[in-house]
This record gives structure tokens, C-alpha cells and sequence, in this order.
């Protein structure tokens, strides 16, 4: 079997895993080669989540029919990257840089998810879960911008399940009975995720890397 065979067959599986569960797979590409992407597209993927925003708008270019989420940390001078080309927001947790992000924004609405910081490592990016419900309500206010989950990333060291469960927690009081996305769960840790309710898992190495 070659790599590209491998691939797809690993692809199928994590599918067929993630249906019975009701959940979307977002395959992160970030570290992925273009040969490998297109490996996926041609068996059928859609979602792919990239960390740089430059290479986010190179590959929305070329692969258009394709949604290209902004899965890591974004500096406002790279707002205009995704407001114009990214699918969906995965890691806003600074007000500021919605606004950047929303002035580029043009004939549509841009999902976001909040990042939040269940990790309780002050290193990790996202806002503090008792600074939710008041960002929530400023990010709402922003044209352009629509709130639909949050997102967050449990402990390397610590209590995953744990982590989160306070995260779906956290957003089904955010949003009152409402659906919204929870968007949580690695290569590491997808599956306890999905037990404790994500509607996304975010699959890298597990997919990619054929040593997984």
C-alpha cells in the first residue's frame, strides 16, 4: 500500500468513527504538504484547520470549493486574512482583533468560536472562563461576526475529561438550551472529547502521519 492509499484509508475510518458519533471531523492541514491535502480532497474532505494565515488564504486560492478554518493565535495585523477568507474562526479571544478581523468581512458572516482557557496554564491562549460571559456579549455586538461555540484545549498534564467537561458546561450555559459548536479534542484526545459532547474534533498527526 503507498502513502497516498494509507491516507485516504485512514481518513475513511476516522470518518466512519466520527459519524456514528454525529461529529465533524477538521483536519488539520497546517503541517500538511499540498500533496497530502489533495490526497484528502479527492477522497471527499471539505473542513481543513491552518495556523498561519497567509497559508490559509494561499490555500482557500487554490482550493476554493474547500472551508478553511483559523484554528491558532492571530495578530491583528493578519485580521485581513480571515476576515476575507477563512470559513470559520476557531481561536478569538481578543476584542481587538475581531474588530480587524470583521472590517475585512464583506458580503457575508463569519462564524467564530471563542477560545477559552481550560488548561489553567496562563501560557495557553484563550479568555478565562469567568470572562466568558462578558466577552461573549461584546464579541455579539461586532457586524460581521457571529458567534456559534466555543472552542477550547484540555491539559497536557492534568485532568482531560475534566477540562472538558467544563467546557461543554461553559457553553451550554453560553447559550442557554441553543445549539452551539464545541469544538475540543486532539489526536491525543478525540475520543474522550467526543464522549463529553464535541460537535468538532481537530485530527492532525492521527490523520497525517502514518507512524500514528
Amino acid at each position: 500500500m503507498n502513502q497516498q492509499q494509507a491516507l485516504t484509508e485512514r481518513w475513511q475510518s476516522i470518518v466512519r468513527e466520527l459519524a456514528v458519533a454525529n461529529v465533524r471531523l477538521l483536519a488539520v492541514s497546517k503541517y500538511a504538504p499540498d500533496d497530502a491535502v489533495e490526497v484528502l480532497i479527492a477522497a471527499g474532505e471539505t473542513n481543513f484547520g491552518e495556523s498561519r494565515p497567509q497559508n490559509l488564504r494561499d490555500r482557500a486560492t487554490r482550493w476554493p470549493d474547500c472551508q478553511w478554518h483559523m484554528i491558532g493565535p492571530l495578530q491583528k495585523n493578519k485580521a485581513k486574512y480571515i476576515g476575507r477568507f477563512a470559513a470559520m474562526w476557531h481561536s478569538c479571544d481578543n476584542i481587538e482583533t475581531a474588530q480587524a478581523v470583521a472590517r475585512h468581512v464583506e458580503d457575508r458572516v463569519l462564524p467564530v468560536l471563542i477560545q477559552v482557557n481550560i488548561s489553567d496554564n496562563p501560557e495557553q491562549s484563550g479568555i478565562k472562563p469567568q470572562d466568558l460571559t462578558a466577552f461573549a456579549a461584546e464579541l455579539s455586538q461586532i457586524d460581521g461576526l457571529k458567534l456559534v461555540g466555543l472552542m477550547g484545549m484540555a491539559p497536557q498534564q492534568g485532568d482531560v475529561r475534566n477540562a472538558f467537561r467544563t467546557l461543554r458546561s461553559l457553553r451550554d450555559q453560553l447559550f442557554n438550551g441553543s445549539f452551539g459548536e464545541l469544538c475540543m479534542g486532539m489526536s491525543n484526545d478525540y475520543r474522550i472529547a467526543i464522549e463529553e459532547g464535541a460537535t468538532i474534533v481537530r485530527l492532525g498527526s492521527t490523520l497525517f502521519d502514518s507512524r500514528t
